[in-house]
């Protein structure tokens, strides 16, 4: 069927896999450009993206997100932009995933109840979602346990 509509086999692969969205890409790009300047060194969000080929208006939403939940620290002023909140050790992916996307879930009914539509989870005969609770809390403690000191 999907062959049929025009996508090779790589292009399902690539649709398929879990994976992080392009914001949370971003902001641990941003993170890793903030981590490399001297201590304390401001940087705006229009150098982050200029210097990586992000649009500057995802950029600066990205950096207020993070800067809103306390992973950064926003200065104004002419020598105004951001700067890292706590030491980078101190601050995971899944800090940063969480910051930009949201709860960490790999299926809707892991995140909440309350958000999971689908058919087999509402009629009561869901047999996944107690397995998928136990790799949820895995997938996140391993997200966890990477911060962004050792990304560097």
């Amino acid at each position: 069927m999907y062959l049929e509509s025009g996508l090779k086999e790589s292009d399902l692969r690539i649709r398929t896999m879990l994976r992080l969205s392009r914001k949370a890409e971003y902001g641990i790009i941003a993170l890793k450009y903030i981590l490399s300047r001297p201590t304390g060194q401001t940087c705006s969000a229009r150098e982050v993206a200029e210097r990586y080929n992000i649009p500057i208006e995802l950029m600066a939403k990205v950096l207020q997100k993070m800067a809103k939940d306390g992973i950064l620290q926003s200065a104004q002023g002419v020598h105004g932009g951001y700067v890292l909140a706590t030491p980078p050790a101190k601050i995971s992916v899944a800090d940063v995933v969480e910051s930009i996307d949201g709860p960490i879930g790999i299926v809707e009914c892991v995140v909440g109840e309350d958000e999971c539509k689908c058919v087999q989870y509402t009629t009561g005969v869901c047999n996944i979602s107690d397995p998928f609770v136990q790799i949820q809390g895995k997938f996140k403690s391993f997200l966890s346990g990477i911060s962004l000191a050792d990304l560097n």
